[in-house]
């Protein structure tokens, strides 16, 4: 027998996916208790979503979504070449199908869905969502305009950056980190600029919600044998800026921004209080959806979110501000969002037609042809 066809017949059989559950029961045991000590974003990246798990930061393991694809493959091996296509098989095939049908909601959940939030005052409008976790350095210009975006996560420390040729300055990165602790500097030059001139940055353990994780860069802007060194604090509203040329640029590290095809505004924001407390018992937002030529008001509250266009807004939290309440909604993009429903009905279906079709099988007889209960 030759290796392809090995191959082909260990893929079919379903001694592959005997041995592949129990590693994914482990892998969630695993993940869900490490959830208590580093934290939900941090386990679901090791444990769930990275194709290869390190242990002890030396020893490589697949990751989770090496042994779903697995489990896909074999399923579908075994579905395709080696189960009776017959009426009287169709409830385990359609079963089958129900299950692989989660899997590939899986995937594209896992490949193309994102999470960020928008955090409006009443009467305002906005049309971008920020990322709850990916960061991103931006270079703009004076109307704020972004010319040039790189991902926090790929800005490394004692590197240079590669910039488009636009720009007539170059950047080197002295600090870079993922949860900065602020200390005071002491050994000021007249290089350090701005913030830089009373703070330096240093790495700090992070924290189990990665939200609260406050990145920053301390980074060296060299043009026309000027050096200058800037500190930069994640959304912090004030950004280093220089001007060469007659031009000025401005230096910003945020939540990265993914843009939505319409606009929200805030139009009323209410919150009910547990009486004799300061604590919310729940709150709902107003909106006016924008989308062209049309708008339309909504109501977004605890329990009833908005969908349009793939997006789903939640009621998430809101802010305290001397301006006033501000409404946070959590905004979700999930490519994948259909396949549960249509995954649980296909396997609804399969079940059913399952038990009838047992239900109009004939009984077999003894075979002395007599009823042993005769």
């Amino acid at each position: 027998m030759t290796i392809t066809r090995k191959l082909f017949t260990l893929l079919c059989k379903p001694t592959l996916l005997n041995y592949t559950i129990p590693i994914v029961m482990a892998y969630l045991v695993t993940g869900t208790i490490a959830q208590k000590y580093i934290g939900l974003y941090q386990a679901t990246h090791i444990f769930f979503a990275a194709p290869i798990v390190w242990v002890g930061g030396i020893i490589p393991l697949p990751g989770m979504p090496i042994f779903l694809g697995l489990i896909f493959i074999n399923l579908t091996f075994k579905l395709v070449f080696k189960s009776p296509w017959t009426v009287r098989n169709s409830g385990i095939i359609l079963t089958h199908i129900s299950v692989l049908l989660l899997l590939l909601g899986g995937l594209f959940t896992a490949l193309f869905s994102s999470e960020g939030y928008i955090a409006l005052g009443e009467g305002e409008q906005k049309s971008i969502i920020s990322d709850y976790h990916m960061r991103e350095f931006v270079i703009m210009n004076e109307q704020g305009r972004t010319l040039m975006t790189l991902n926090h996560q790929d800005i490394k420390a004692h590197h240079s950056l590669s910039l488009d040729k636009q720009f007539p300055f170059a950047i080197d990165i002295h600090e870079a980190c993922e949860n900065c602790k602020i200390v005071a500097r002491e050994n000021k030059t007249k290089h350090h600029i701005g913030m830089a001139q009373h703070m330096q940055l240093e790495t700090a353990p992070p924290k189990k919600n990665n939200e609260e994780n406050m990145a920053g860069l301390v980074f060296q802007v060299t043009y026309d044998d000027t050096h200058e060194i800037f500190v930069s604090l994640e959304d912090v509203p004030k950004y280093p800026t220089i001007s060469v040329d007659g031009k000025t640029y401005k230096f910003a590290l945020r939540r990265q921004h993914r843009r939505l095809p319409f606009s929200i505004t805030l139009l009323a924001f209410k919150k009910d209080i547990h009486p004799g407390t300061d604590m919310a018992k729940a709150y709902q937002s107003t909106v006016l959806i924008r989308d062209g030529d049309m708008q339309w008001e909504s109501i977004i509250s605890m329990n009833e979110p908005l969908r349009y266009k793939g997006y789903t807004f939640f009621q998430s939290s809101f802010i305290k501000t001397p301006q006033g309440d501000v409404s946070v909604l959590a905004a979700v993009w999930n490519v994948g969002r259909s396949f549960p429903y249509i995954s649980g009905l296909t396997m609804c279906i399969g079940l059913i037609v399952h038990l009838f079709m047992r239900g109009r099988s004939p009984k077999k007889k003894p075979k002395n042809g007599k009823d042993k209960h005769a």
